[in-house]
C-alpha cells in the first residue's frame, strides 16, 4: 500500500515538474520585447557598474535546508557505519513552518511531510539495509521537491544517495 501511495505521489511530482516547465518557456517574452529590453539594458548598463551588486541574503528555509544537508551527510556516514540513530534533529520539523523566498503551496507540504515519515523510518531501522533504505527514501524525497523548487542544489543532493551499499559490506 505504501509503494502504491509513493508511485502516486511520484506520478504527481512529474506531471507538476512538467506544468512547471511548461509554464516557464510559454512566459518567455516575444523576440520584440528582447530587442527592447536588450536596449533598455545597454542604457542602464553604465549605471549597474555604478551600483555593487545586492546580494539576498538567506531565507529561514534555505538555512535549515543547508543545515539538514550537513547533518544528513553525516547521518549517512553512520548508517554507512552500522549506527542507525534513536531519532532526528528536531529542528528538521521547522521545515513546515519555515519562511521561504518563494510562495510555497500543498505540493511542499506534501512533500515536507513526507521527508520527515522518512527521517522517522530511518530512526525505526532495525538493520542497517532497512537504514540505507529510508535514507535513500528520503534523499529521493529531496530531490522530489528540488525538481519543483529551487532546483540549484539537485546536484548536490543526489550525490547523497547511498549507493552501492551491498559491495561496500
Amino acid at each position: 500500500m505504501m509503494i502504491f501511495k509513493r508511485i502516486i505521489l511520484g506520478g504527481c511530482l512529474i506531471g507538476a515538474s512538467f506544468f512547471v516547465a511548461c509554464q516557464s518557456n510559454a512566459e518567455e517574452p516575444s523576440s520584440e520585447a528582447n530587442q527592447a529590453q536588450t536596449s533598455e539594458a545597454e542604457s542602464d548598463a553604465n549605471q549597474e557598474d555604478e551600483k555593487s551588486l545586492e546580494v539576498n541574503e538567506p531565507s529561514e528555509l534555505a538555512l535549515l535546508m543547508r543545515s539538514m544537508y550537513d547533518k544528513n551527510l553525516a547521518l549517512k556516514q553512520d548508517i554507512k557505519a552500522g549506527k542507525i540513530p534513536e531519532s532526528f534533529p528536531e529542528d528538521f520539523l521547522n521545515i513546515h513552518t519555515a519562511q521561504a523566498n518563494e510562495n510555497l503551496n500543498e505540493t511542499f507540504d506534501a512533500l515536507a511531510k513526507e521527508y520527515i515519515a522518512n527521517m522517522e523510518a530511518i530512526t525505526q531501522a532495525k538493520t542497517t539495509e532497512e537504514g540505507v533504505k529510508a535514507y535513500n527514501a528520503m534523499v529521493n524525497t529531496c530531490a522530489s521537491c528540488h525538481t519543483i523548487y529551487c532546483q540549484g542544489p539537485l546536484a548536490k543532493i543526489r550525490r547523497m544517495k547511498i549507493k552501492d551499499f551491498e559491495s561496500e559490506l
